[in-house]
């Protein structure tokens, strides 16, 4: 079997289905009022209005008005429908790159911009990827993501692995942010109320002798609401909290350019 011959890995043939690589030719005629474009819609509408588990092909077709063999015309599978979801649902511009050349306020915008990106479809969380971004949509966001860390005097593999661990770590902090805002609801609290009560119940089972650590924790409130005006860097909302790993990680990449004397980590 030659190399063109053996089967495509999962992220090769989403490669090729986002850039519509594998399309059959289109047919002489007047346009056809479904296609894979409107198939891809109605299920993000789908997803955003009853959330990622009500998406079926059966449930967009009904969407649709058409049976749901008509949709296998144009999507293969639900796989397949998922993969052109996420790429459409990250449709937007990411930031460009800066007048003052500022990686770390650069990076810090991207960041911010991921988040706002994921908490308006926060299904996107909820979603498997097969791999790293290979749609149009995806990788713009990758370039300029990678564009400011590679301007912080990373070579660009050092860049490729700080964001993943950026990505993943934006991706995985709203999927908890949302699981925990789900969780309240079905108990009628709100996400305040449930870390308190996490806590108060934390001081019934917690010893300094068996977790000196967290007692420490639960002696100085860390998981307690505290007033938005009196809140520091590290504390009060979600985006804080992350606000202040992202900027730790952007410290740790300073030091390492500046001690590695790579160019540009001045």
């Amino acid at each position: 079997m030659t190399t063109e011959d053996a089967p495509k890995s999962r992220m090769a043939r989403d490669v090729e289905l986002l850039w519509g690589l594998e399309s059959p030719p289109r047919r002489r005629g007047p346009k056809p009022r479904l296609s894979r474009e409107v198939v891809v819609r109605a299920a993000l509408d789908v997803a955003d209005a009853e959330g990622i588990e009500a998406v079926s092909m059966q449930r967009v077709s009904k969407e649709l008005g058409y049976t749901t063999m008509s949709l296998y015309r144009h999507v293969d599978s639900k796989e397949d429908l998922l993969v052109l979801m996420i790429d459409t649902a990250m449709e937007g511009d990411p930031p460009g790159p800066r007048a003052d050349g500022d990686w770390r306020a650069g990076l810090e915008e991207w960041c911010h911009s991921v988040l706002e990106l994921y908490r308006h479809r926060p299904w996107v969380v909820r979603l498997s990827f097969s791999g790293p971004p290979g749609g149009p949509n995806g990788l713009r966001w990758m370039e300029s993501g990678l564009r400011e860390l590679v301007g912080s005097g990373l070579d660009v593999g050092e860049a490729v692995q700080m964001l993943l661990l950026l990505s993943s770590a934006l991706r995985e902090s709203v999927r908890l942010e949302t699981d925990m805002a789900d969780a309240a609801r079905t108990t009628g609290n709100t996400p305040v109320e449930v870390e308190r009560d996490y806590s108060r119940s934390l001081r019934r089972v917690v010893t300094e002798e068996e977790f000196p650590t967290i007692a420490l924790m639960l002696h100085e409130q860390v998981l307690e609401p505290r007033p938005t005006a009196q809140a520091t860097e590290g504390t009060g909302e979600p985006t804080h909290e992350l606000d202040f790993g992202i900027r730790r990680v952007l410290d740790g990449i300073e030091s390492y350019v500046r001690t590695s004397g790579t160019i540009g980590g001045a």
